[in-house]
């Protein structure tokens, strides 16, 4: 792992005050740390901090009719319903295209419609629109065509969608390209003609707010009995973290309200999905690290379809099946990860290029996007890994800090036979001989375009604070500023010259933590450093640590532990200095 520079997020205590004092007078305690907080997630004002800290569903979200074509699709779609035309949905492989589907099916049902469902086979169809399956869609009698993250780049599959007598409704959120694919509506935030002002939501949000725009057609046609939209936010949760997209604003919203569906949610499927996770109270890290994986297995392996159907079943038999299938297809899919990612760290070796590109026979394509993660990470270098199969390469690619991926590939294309995706992953194929082009490229492309400094890896400091003045109740009062994720980072504290109580290494060997006690002005913590548990920490070490605090409930009681961050050698005094003098503002990601 690349060691970060650490750099303070934010402005100096002065600039919050008047925000301290807008929150200190609407009860928010403690004002003034909550204040810095916020403001350096980029909230300057007491109304907008206030709608942050306390988001609504009914204030949070813009109408749906601001989204460009959707006044066309909700009519569509209620004639349909009314003249009992059928209605195909059609969704992507990975969790934000399975929830978008998901949500869809179970609407057009409680309504009383029996959707066809199609969801892409990633070995047999790859990503997006495939032919095949829009001809079997239109052969079993669908009029009406509704896509969950994925169309908007299938210009050729649209326009043959339309001459088989289909009016296809996109809803996506991949870039756009310059001229209006062929469709009868094409809703995406990205759409350079779209008035909708937060482009960050999730393929899963498009398809709930034209859930939002179809409620509100059908309402205006004097219908009353209409699904309770709030039930469905449990699956725009799963999507919208999953994915990785900004959480705020509208997806703040979203999420905020889906992790509470999620925690009382009646689906079956869910259910079985957090028993084998062993998910006792929904969060973005559980949805990302236990749940979204299972979800995802099916898709990487064989066929997502079963992650829709373990979503949309109403038999509880079958749900525990359906989970059980899933639960194997992710054990599968670690083993199969691990071999990947350490033959790819081989291959990468000592390489002093600014971007990483591996190739190698025999990789599993489904596993690709996690091994180009994990190298990014490692490396803190953008990657692409491609799984080749004879003639034919497809790969995956994920970005760090500073870049994007999306504008980088695109100067590649020349060697690419199709690629898409946004600023932070991609997707693509090509043939075998052109890896090596491909590499040179990307390289040229990232050197060109991006600054060494713009990709060096930083840790965000908010503030510095001592242990002594960390309390239950203030780790509680941070909650309020959950969910975190891209866009709104889990505040992260400086404290100097921490003393090393004890220490040792706990967990899987493979991947050790270091489960320490800390003590500092009087007060001593326990803690734990995640994936750290070799490196050389010793009783008696003064440390500079940066960490998170977290309550933990053990036997009934709430305590205060620390997630430590980073840590290193108690700074000397002029480096100290230095960094308290390198105050700068982060661009929030």
């Amino acid at each position: 792992m690349v060691a970060p520079r650490w750099v303070w997020r934010g402005e100096a205590e002065e600039a919050t005050q008047t925000l301290a004092a807008a929150l200190a007078d609407a009860g928010v305690r403690p004002p003034a740390l909550l204040a810095r907080l916020l403001w350096n997630r980029g909230l300057r004002e007491g109304a907008s901090a206030l709608a942050f800290l306390r988001p609504t569903l009914a204030h949070g979200l813009r109408s749906p009719l601001l989204l460009k074509d959707m006044d066309v699709a909700a009519r569509r779609l209620a004639d349909a319903l009314a003249n009992g035309e059928r209605v195909a949905v059609y969704g992507d492989y990975d969790v934000d295209g399975v929830t978008g589907a998901a949500q869809m099916v179970l609407f057009l049902r409680e309504l009383g419609a029996d959707p066809l469902m199609h969801v892409s086979n990633r070995f047999r169809e790859g990503y997006g629109l495939h032919a095949g399956a829009i001809r079997a869609l239109a052969d079993a009698g669908a009029r009406v065509l509704v896509t969950a993250d994925c169309g908007t780049a299938n210009v050729d599959e649209l326009a043959l969608a339309g001459s088989l007598g289909l009016d296809v409704i996109v809803c996506d959120h991949h870039h756009a390209p310059t001229t209006r694919p062929p469709a009868l509506a094409v809703l995406n935030p990205l759409r350079a003609d779209c008035e909708f002002p937060f482009k960050g939501l999730s393929g899963a949000g498009v398809v709930f707010y034209l859930l939002m725009g179809l409620r509100m057609e059908l309402r205006a046609r004097g219908h009353t009995a209409l699904p309770d939209l709030r039930r469905y936010l449990d699956l725009v949760a799963l999507g919208t973290v999953a994915d990785v997209v900004p959480l705020r604003e509208e997806n703040r919203v979203l999420v905020a309200h889906g992790l509470r569906a999620l925690d009382g949610t009646s689906r079956p499927g869910l259910q079985a999905i957090k028993e084998a996770a062993v998910v006792e109270r929904a969060s973005v890290r559980s949805i990302g690290f236990r749940i979204a994986p299972r979800l995802n297995a099916g898709g990487r392996l064989a066929d997502a379809q079963r992650a829709v159907d373990v979503l949309v079943t109403s038999d509880a038999e079958q749900a525990r099946a359906l989970a059980a299938e899933l639960e194997c297809c992710n054990a599968e899919r670690r083993a199969i990860e691990e071999a990947m990612v350490a033959e790819a760290v081989r291959l990468v070796g000592d390489r002093s290029g600014r971007s990483i590109v591996v190739a190698n026979d025999g990789w599993h394509q489904g596993v690709v996007g996690i091994v180009a993660a994990r190298l990014a990470e490692r490396f803190h270098r953008p990657a692409l890994v491609i799984a080749l199969d004879g003639v034919i390469g497809r790969g995956s690619g994920r970005s760090v800090r500073g870049v994007d991926l999306h504008g980088a590939v695109s100067e590649c294309r020349a060697h690419l036979e199709t690629f898409g995706g946004h600023r932070q992953a991609v997707g693509f194929s090509l043939r075998r001989e052109c890896v090596d082009a491909l590499e040179a490229s990307f390289e040229d492309a990232i050197v060109r375009t991006v600054r060494p400094a713009d990709t060096e890896p930083l840790l965000a400091l908010d503030a510095e604070v001592t242990l002594s003045s960390l309390t239950p109740a203030l780790a509680e009062a941070l909650v309020a500023l959950e969910p975190h994720g891209p866009g709104n980072p889990e505040p992260v504290f400086l404290a100097r010259d921490v003393r090393v109580v004890s220490a040792r290494s706990v967990g899987d060997p493979s991947r050790p933590h270091l489960r320490l006690r800390l003590s500092h002005d009087g007060r001593t913590v326990p803690a734990i450093a995640f994936g750290r548990g070799n490196q050389a920490v010793a009783v008696g070490d003064r440390l500079d640590i940066a960490f998170t605090p977290r309550l933990s409930r053990w036997q009934g009681v709430d305590r205060l532990e620390i997630e430590v961050v980073d840590l290193r050698e108690c700074t000397a005094p002029a480096e100290s200095a230095q960094l308290s003098e390198n105050v700068q503002e982060l661009q929030i990601p």
